[in-house]
């Protein structure tokens, strides 16, 4: 008898409370708990400032230290006027490749485990083109893991203008730039430009005179190296010349 009136209370206090407005929502299960979601890529540690021409540099982003249940791909897109020379994922005890593009404008590498921890820092290196603004200033590209992006800053030194150690005269008929002389110990010395060379094109460029050839080379910085093309002794000949 305990029992049967212990039901019927209970019974009773719900019919109260439906009564009251309590509904069913005053019994309903609490909601599922959700995994807990994967916060944005963290900032990078450090913005290096690049000369061009000039080495590569290193800028890391931090590990945040997350489990990700998923196959992960960090992809890297490079600031303007730079390439990206390497990526290293910093994978310990597995395999992580990585590709880059041929122009160093981008770069990928995948994380083949559908379980894995960020505990060590990503590394991105990059260098700055010699074409790059002789003002230099501060450029951004990106880097996103899982669809995260974060900036990928750096800055780049001003430069100098560069220009060919060498005494250039025009040929007759728009044949080309003729070398009459070049510096001794010069980079265009150095770079194998000789006397009597003619100068016919710089950088994949036809240059049919003088001008043509400084007109090719404004905007380049002191150091960089640039193909050019001379016809030397009945032949066509390409260099690398580095600037002086």
């Amino acid at each position: 008898m305990a029992l049967r009136r212990t039901r019927a209370a209970v019974a009773a206090a719900i019919g109260a409370a439906l009564l009251a407005g309590a509904g069913p929502a005053a019994f309903a299960s609490s909601p599922a708990p959700q995994p807990p979601s994967v916060r944005a890529v963290t900032p990078q540690q450090n913005v290096p400032t690049l000369d061009a021409p000039g080495p590569a540099q290193r800028v890391t982003y931090g590990a945040d230290g997350i489990t990700r249940r998923h196959f992960s791909r960090l992809t890297v897109q490079a600031p303007p006027n730079t390439r990206i020379t390497a990526v290293d994922p910093n994978c310990d005890g597995w395999t992580c490749p990585v590709t880059i593009a041929p122009d160093g404008k981008s770069a990928y590498a995948d994380f083949p485990s559908n379980n894995w921890i960020w505990i060590y820092p990503f590394h991105v290196s990059l260098a700055a083109n010699g074409d790059a603004p002789l003002a230099g200033g501060t450029y951004s590209g990106t880097f996103s893991l899982d669809g995260d992006t974060q900036p990928l800053t750096v800055n780049i030194s001003p430069g100098t203008q560069g220009a060919i150690s060498a005494f250039l005269t025009d040929t007759p008929n728009g044949g080309g730039s003729y070398v009459n002389f070049v510096l001794p110990g010069s980079n265009a010395a150095q770079s194998g430009l000789q006397v009597g060379d003619i100068i016919t094109a710089v950088n994949g460029q036809a240059t049919s005179n003088t001008a043509a050839v400084n007109n090719a080379i404004t905007g380049w910085r002191a150091g960089t190296a640039v193909p050019i093309t001379v016809f030397r002794a009945g032949s066509t000949v390409n260099l690398q010349l580095t600037l002086d």
